[in-house]
This record gives structure tokens, sequence and C-alpha cells, in this order.
């Protein structure tokens, strides 16, 4: 869907690629939006979501016609939508059948991507990344999420082995995953802001190409720190209502302190021209 001309274009904004984009994407966290609400979302930041994840369990719980509906409201805006890792892992405690059968639905449906995690399921890491490959045979995108803890308080101690978070997301891409996820928890999410895991971070952002990884960043101190750490094409995971505040950020504009008139791109000389 082509974008509109925008308004005050006497000021100048930093570039960004235009979808579909190899980096810088941007993927929303959808809570169960009906699909007036999510028009309306689609409305006035279509152009900014790169895939809209239907999460949780809430899938489970609405009618068929409305997700299918939704999928199409969203592929009319030139929006992909994905699938959150919970359903799988229940599909997966329940057996094969349950798994084939939730595929083939994921399938029908129209979702391009879906999240291939571990956070409740006690599996061995060579069948996770069996499911990996066959999700990616079946035509879909897998996104496989990785962390360090799930369903934790602030004031739990987290061991993390960064070794080992990073020696699984390797062998998850070299499955064929589409990207790896980072989850947040344990690391810049249920923790004091103090004990924030940047070194964590870091360590991931450096044994991976970016393009190659998303980051869950709901704060908006965190994925501004993202952006002034990495730039503005590091690829983000938040929710729905950070969208518009986010993509701001990216462009340098009035969001957090730190990101105001300092962002940069450069694609080369021909500035029409988009990497």
């Amino acid at each position: 869907m082509a974008s509109e001309p925008k308004a005050f274009e006497c000021i100048r904004m930093v570039e960004r690629q235009d979808k579909p984009r190899t980096s810088g994407l941007t993927y929303a966290r959808d809570l169960g939006m009906g699909l007036k609400s999510l028009e309306a979302v689609l409305e006035s930041s279509a152009e900014f979501i790169d895939i809209l994840k239907l999460t949780s369990f809430v899938p489970r719980i609405q009618s068929r016609k409305l997700i299918s509906d939704k999928i199409k409201l969203c592929r009319k805006y030139d929006v992909e939508v994905g699938l959150g890792g919970a359903l799988l892992e229940i599909a997966l405690l329940q057996g094969p059948r349950t798994v084939k059968a939730f595929l083939a639905e994921v399938q029908d449906l129209g979702i391009t991507h879906l999240e291939v995690c571990r956070q409740a399921v006690i599996m061995p890491l060579s069948h996770l990344l069996d499911l990996i490959g066959l999700i990616k045979d079946m035509g879909i995108l897998p996104l496989a999420e990785v962390g360090v803890a799930y369903g934790i308080t602030a004031d739990e101690e987290v061991y993390v082995d960064d070794a080992k978070l990073i020696g699984t997301m390797k062998k998850c891409m070299e499955a064929g995953a589409w990207k790896v996820l980072l989850e947040s928890e344990g690391l810049t999410e249920s923790r004091h802001k103090k004990d924030y895991r940047w070194d964590v971070v870091s360590k991931v952002a450096n044994a991976f190409s970016l393009d190659e990884v998303m980051f869950e960043a709901d704060d908006r101190d965190v994925y501004t720190r993202y952006i002034t750490q990495y730039g503005p094409e590091v690829n983000l995971f938040v929710d729905y209502t950070r969208i518009t505040h986010l993509e701001c950020s990216r462009r340098g504009g009035w969001g957090k302190h730190p990101v105001i008139n300092r962002v940069a791109t450069f694609y080369g000389f021909d500035t029409g021209r988009k990497r």
C-alpha cells in the first residue's frame, strides 16, 4: 500500500528503508484487538509496522473468522502477520498430532511468521532445531525466541550463561530460523534498572549481524538505548502502543532526549536509492 505525502514536508527527517525492509524492522504485539481497533492502528501506523504479532493464548479464544479477517486487513495495509510461540508450545505438550494440525492451520490462515521457543516446554534443543527446519520447509518463517528467564519478578536472581545463550541462537540460525529474537525478561525486563544486563545484550549484538537479530524492547528507555547503541536500523519488538513513538525515535524526532536531532542513515550518494 503506497504511502501518502506527509504533513509538514518542509521539515526534513531521517531517511528509512521502504517496505519490505531488510533492517530496522518493527515487530508489533497485538494482544487481541478487534477489527475496528486494528484498522485504526493500521490507518495511522501501517507504514511503520513490518509484522503484527498475534500473541499469547488470545488467538485461541477468538473466532477463526476474526483472526482471518485481521490477517486480510493486515495484508491490505502491507503488514505481515506473525504468531507468538505460546500456542505452539501447548501443541507440543499435547503431542505430534496436535502440532501437525496446528501448523496446518497456521499455513491455511496465511500467517507468515511463527515464533519457536522453549519458554514453558522442557524439550531437547535438537528437537527444537528439527521443528525450526520443518516450519521453514512449510513456507512459514520461523522466528526463534531465545532468552534467559521467563515469568520472573524483578527481585529473583537470574543466572545468565551468555555462552549457552549465544550458542543456542547460532544453532537456531543454522537450523533455518528467519531471525532470532532476544527475549527481554531477565535482561531489560523484570529487572530493576540498575540490574539491566546490557553486557549480555552487547555480546549478542556482537555475535551476529544486526539484520539477523531482533530485540524485545517494550520500555521507552530501553528501545531508545537500542537506537543510540546500534542505530535506527536495529530490529525491535514492541507493543503496538509504542509504534509511532518508536518511529519518531528512529527518525531522530521529538521522542527521547538521547536521540533528538542525533540520528542519521547513509544509503549512498544517490538519495533516491534504498539499501
